[in-house]
């Protein structure tokens, strides 16, 4: 079965991953700490996924009655937690997407008012790939004193992030996606001055050493390779996929690929076919995609998407261009095109 939705998992693991020793709490919070360019380690906070990270990172930092600046990028677990502090008193402003799906930046300085105190988003897409710009979200949020919550569940590991020259008050991240770890860990590096509140320190809980050695092979697999070493080819990967699908008459492709900024995923549309025909008709073809909307509905509804949903491909280290041909090979199978469509 060839897996095409490294966006949710990376299935295939380094191969130090399988034998990896255990490790301690203090171990893999100076190896995260190091990895993602965090000065103290002391605030490395080890939590079993991205989701108990997010939720605790805005429960610490978000009081009921504050004003929240957010995006309609958002999936998942920051819409809920959203939602949760709503009913807390807060107040969210979500940030319209531009025909690309990317993030309209000078609205977010618009929506900035005298209750103001966050900015909650995604670094990147999981459904488009679209990245949006820590430097200049960072400088918006500096300048106006909020706090810069980041999910970058979708990024770590995927592309070069240095918290260091980054305005970031808290960076999310879970171990099971592009850092290549297991299922069951995660975390957030905290800016020194701040801390968790008794709630948040309630919904986390530190993964196994087992689980935590696991994490640190992989962590020590991609420092080994460098991250533009393991991220380069994934990418090449998306291009050549993206390449071959755009000019498909029935095709759409959602995202903003006019930039070389991106995470290795690509989403698509095809006339006559629902998504999950699609999916389907990819799985009997031996290939594993995703359908649906992806927990980010209001993404999808700002792409007309909301009914139909889309088709995900997303691609990962331990893909290869013969597993990306055989998916082009079964949209063009699906679509009725013969191979000369690739010579045109």
């Amino acid at each position: 079965m060839i897996y095409l939705n490294n966006a949710a998992t990376t299935v295939t693991k380094p191969e130090i991953y399988y034998s990896a020793d255990n490790a301690s709490e203090e171990q893999t919070k100076s190896k995260i700490a190091d990895f993602f360019g965090c000065k103290n380690d002391e605030k490395v906070i080890l939590t079993e996924s991205g989701s108990q990270a997010i939720s605790a990172a805005i429960k610490s930092l978000v009081a009921p009655g504050d004003h929240i600046i957010s995006t309609d990028m958002e999936y998942g677990i920051v819409l809920d937690t959203l939602a949760e502090m709503e009913e807390r008193g807060c107040s969210i402003t979500y940030i319209p997407l531009n025909a690309y799906a990317a993030v309209r930046y000078d609205m977010i300085e618009s929506a900035v008012n005298e209750k103001t105190t966050a900015i909650v988003c995604c670094h990147g897409s999981n459904v488009t790939g679209n990245i949006i710009d820590l430097e200049k979200i960072g400088a918006i949020a500096r300048s106006h004193k909020l706090r810069l919550i980041v999910d970058g569940c979708q990024t770590a590991g995927a592309i070069d992030i240095d918290l260091n020259s980054l305005s970031v008050d808290a960076f999310c991240f879970t171990g099971h996606k592009k850092l290549m770890g297991p299922h069951g860990t995660g975390g957030l590096c905290l800016r020194k001055e701040l801390s968790l509140s008794d709630e948040a320190k309630n919904l986390i809980a530190v993964p196994s050493e087992e689980k935590l050695g696991k994490l640190c092979a992989s962590l020590d697999f991609i420092k080994e390779k460098g991250i533009y070493g393991v991220s380069i080819f994934p990418h090449r990967l998306a291009k050549r996929f993206f390449e071959a699908v755009k000019s498909m008459k029935a095709v759409t492709v959602y995202g903003d690929f006019g930039t070389n900024l991106r995470i290795p995923t690509v989403s698509i549309s095809v006339d006559g076919f629902s998504a999950e025909d699609v999916k389907l008709f990819m799985r009997k073809r031996g290939i594993t995609v995703k359908s649906g909307d992806f927990n980010a509905p209001r993404l999808l509804k700002s792409l007309g998407k909301e009914q139909e949903g889309l088709v995900r491909f997303s691609f990962g280290y331990f893909n290869t261009r013969q597993e990306v041909n055989e998916a082009i090979w079964a949209l063009m199978e699906l679509l009725g095109l013969d191979d000369l469509y690739l010579l045109s």
